[in-house]
């Protein structure tokens, strides 16, 4: 749409002015006011509407049609189109315009041939006109010993020449077909117009065409018949390989067909030709070898290491596992698949533990932390006047648990012991944790058990050692270690067992005298005694 001619030309509005505007050229009005407002520098909506102008029908054209397929709108094209066989006169665009079409309708007249063509031998049916209308048909008819060859009739076609070529006089004589890989079975030369001939396929092969050809005017009825192999059905292929993309959906083959394979996912190709050939019905033997692809390592885990059992190749995973002390983070198992190993590589953590146990009257040599890694090592210590009962540390184990268990603070304390015919040579009480006494048995006396206890949690280590009489031999007498005298008496085995018995019978009486006395004492006099 434009302004209406009476504004133009003008460039500005006062407010409370009304224009109107006026559809353009071809255009007419579809709806709504042609008047807007200017009301505070604003104009008012533009309710005119304008569609194209409809021209109609452009006209009917004798033997011929418009194509309106642009329309019939202003702007559009009516493109005149005649019958087959007719010819336009005239211009054959008619254009929508503001007042209508444009120019006239035009004019279609029949196409016309002239004189149809001369052959030799032969000629028209009739005797031939100067012009032939579109569609008229001309036969012809050959002289005698001669057989038409090729089209009898010619017709006027739509651009004014007879078609198609005008046929020949000719005398018919037709060659000896020959078909490889088959045999004559009827008929015989010369094949002269309308003998005929039979073949059939040799055995193994297919016939593709007609077995029985006559000789006709152009020659052989038909093609020759052709033998060809049976056609192969889908090849199969080995282990691990499947037809190329190209070939997939086909389901059978023509003789001398090639297709190839393919090795299947996650397979390689490991040597063979892809390729194999189709030979009368028969597919050559499959080549080609798959083997499963390779992924190389799948990575190395930090504190940890993969488990490759199964192998690197295609299908086989790799199962992560930590170090001892180390923990795994994500997936564990990587799959070879066929662009290499799936997922990522895991993450190897060190356990920890929490704070270690706490004890009763004691605890950590050093004050505990939140955490501790795998491998750290807590010691303990008791209060004042309590021993440690039980293993000094314990360690951060792979389970995020300390082992052992921790210690006790206990006040362990054994009894004093007196040792009968015996003396205490080493310790002194209090008997508390891990002390130690020693005894020894007076003379005379040999001793059973163990000589030196130490104070265990549950008290001594052993039971206490008795001291029993030693009994002597008869006939032969150990000397006393500590009565350099008896190494003097040599041999005389008599008289050292006389001495003997009467220093046992001394001791015993002197020791029952003297039973209030100290053990350090006893031990004294006792050596004097031995002396």
């Amino acid at each position: 749409m434009v302004l209406s001619d009476a504004f133009i030309t003008q460039e500005t509005f006062v407010d409370g002015a009304k224009v109107t505007f006026q559809c353009a050229i071809g255009y007419a009005s579809t709806g709504g006011s042609p008047s807007v407002t200017c009301t505070a520098g604003m104009w008012s909506d533009v309710k005119l509407t304008c569609g194209r102008k409809s021209c109609g029908s452009p006209g009917e054209v004798m033997n011929g049609r418009f194509n309106l397929s642009e329309g019939v709108l202003f702007g559009d094209k009516a493109v005149a189109t005649c019958d087959t066989g007719y010819m336009l006169v005239g211009s054959g665009v008619r254009t929508c315009m503001d007042g209508g079409w444009d120019g006239r309708v035009p004019v279609c007249e029949v196409v016309k041939c002239g004189k149809p063509p001369n052959i030799v031998n032969g000629g028209p049916a009739v005797p031939p006109e100067d012009t032939y209308d579109y569609g008229s048909v001309v036969q012809y008819d050959c002289e005698k010993d001669y057989t038409l060859v090729g089209t009898k009739s010619i017709t006027c076609r739509e651009n004014g020449e007879f078609q198609p070529a005008p046929p020949e006089c000719k005398m018919v004589s037709c060659p000896a077909p020959v078909v490889e890989n088959g045999v004559r079975i009827d008929g015989r030369p010369p094949y002269t117009y309308k003998s005929f001939v039979t073949y059939r396929c040799n055995a193994g092969y297919e016939m593709e065409g007609q077995a029985s050809l006559t000789c006709e005017i152009e020659g052989w009825s038909a093609p020759y018949p052709t033998c060809k192999a049976e056609n192969c059905t889908k090849p199969i292929g080995g282990p691990n390989m499947v037809l190329s993309d190209a070939f997939i959906t086909q389901e059978t083959f023509v003789d001398g067909a090639n297709v190839t394979f393919q090795c299947a996912i996650g397979y390689a190709r490991t040597g063979g030709s892809p390729s194999v050939t189709c030979t009368a019905g028969m597919w050559s033997e499959v080549k080609l070898t798959c083997g499963r692809k390779s992924c190389g390592s799948p990575g190395e885990v930090m504190n940890g290491r993969f488990n490759l059992s199964e192998g690197v190749l295609f299908g086989d995973k790799a199962v992560a596992t930590c170090d001892t002390g180390y923990m795994l983070v994500g997936s564990g198992v990587r799959t070879c698949m066929d662009g290499g190993w799936d997922g990522r590589v895991p993450v190897c953590e060190v356990v920890k533990c929490g704070k270690p146990p706490n004890i009763v009257n004691g605890g950590p040599a050093v004050p505990p932390e939140d955490t501790y890694n795998y491998g750290s090592v807590v010691q303990y210590d008791c209060e004042k006047d309590y021993t440690l009962v039980g293993t000094k540390s314990i360690t951060c184990r792979e389970n995020g648990e300390f082992q052992p268990a921790p210690p006790e603070c206990k006040m362990v304390s054994c009894p004093a012991h007196v040792v009968e015919n015996g003396v205490q040579i080493d310790g002194r009480p209090p008997y508390t944790y891990k002390s130690f006494v020693t005894y020894r048995c007076n003379a005379g006396y040999e001793m059973e058990g163990q000589a030196s206890l130490t104070c265990e949690i549950e008290g001594w280590s052993a039971p206490y050692p008795t001291c029993k009489d030693r009994v002597p031999d008869a006939t032969h007498t150990t000397p006393d270690p500590n009565n350099n005298a008896g190494k003097t008496v040599g041999s005389v085995v008599g008289v050292l067992a006389i001495i003997c018995l009467a220093v046992v019978a001394v001791y015993k009486v002197k020791r029952s005298s003297r039973s209030g006395y100290s053990s350090n004492v006893a031990t004294k006099n006792s050596e004097d005694n031995e002396l």
